[in-house]
């Protein structure tokens, strides 16, 4: 029995004939099943079939019609159906065929993917085909948030509430949802001793947040801050999750 590293994560063992672990499969489904809905839509809308923005206006006079299909979205379904093929042909298969047919192929076949030589690779050019993707399919812009950092490089990674896996700059493949989890385990591990008048401060001088001692206090007496607990002579010890998570909420309802 041969053990390697996963290609991906580069942390997790594997056996032979695998080459990347059982996480790092699950996040190779994920990202096939995201990759064929934003190529679905990307379709329409190289064909015209599917707009962002206000189009109701009518075009001007003397201003030609635009092409009968998006070039740019076009010229990314290729890319992106080459980098597919490819990823494909590394499992050995002996033929190959269209993005549309191909993709649901991949699903089905996905042991194979994830036993190929290069599938920590493809695994990456495919998540980060899904990023490219997004900004030309989605009609609401996301915002997106700190959620943690990246595991590899330390940088802060953001992300928007519905997905699940995002490529840091320094090119690592972050699972959202799990880093979302540490994130949330780490600030647990946190807390504060502080009055609610030094809670207030604290959070306007290190977050920008501008909440009253008063509100604080409300928060305590109706059970928000539910790890909140009295030390002596008025300070509290809070954690550090659930003051943040309060201040943002009433931040944005003000």
């Amino acid at each position: 029995m041969t053990v390697t590293e996963c290609q991906h994560c580069h942390v997790n063992p594997v056996e032979k004939p695998w080459t990347l672990c059982p996480a790092c499969r699950r996040d190779y489904a994920r990202a096939l099943h995201s990759l064929r809905r934003n190529m679905l839509l990307l379709q329409a809308v190289a064909r015209r079939a599917y707009r962002l923005g206000d189009h109701t206006a009518g075009r001007a006079q003397g201003v030609a019609a635009p092409a009968p299909i998006n070039v740019h979205a076009q010229d990314v379904l290729d890319e992106t159906e080459t980098l597919l093929q490819d990823a494909w042909a590394d499992t050995g298969a002996a033929w190959s065929d269209r993005w549309q047919r191909l993709i649901p192929r991949m699903q089905s076949h996905l042991a194979e993917l994830c036993q190929a030589a290069h599938a920590g690779e493809s695994l990456c050019r495919i998540a980060r085909a899904n990023q490219r993707i997004m900004p030309l399919v989605d009609r609401r812009p996301r915002t997106r948030r700190i959620v943690g950092v990246c595991p590899e490089c330390g940088r802060e990674v953001t992300a928007a509430k519905t997905e699940s896996l995002r490529v840091c700059r320094c090119g690592a493949l972050v699972d959202i949802d799990r880093l979302r989890e540490e994130t949330a385990e780490a600030a647990d591990k946190y807390h504060l001793t502080r009055t609610p008048a030094g809670l207030s401060a604290w959070l306007r001088e290190n977050y920008g947040y501008d909440i009253g001692r008063k509100q604080i206090g409300h928060w305590i007496e109706r059970g928000k801050l539910p790890s909140t607990r009295p030390v002596e002579a008025g300070y509290y010890e809070f954690s550090l999750r659930e003051v943040l998570a309060m201040a943002m909420g009433y931040s944005k309802r003000q």
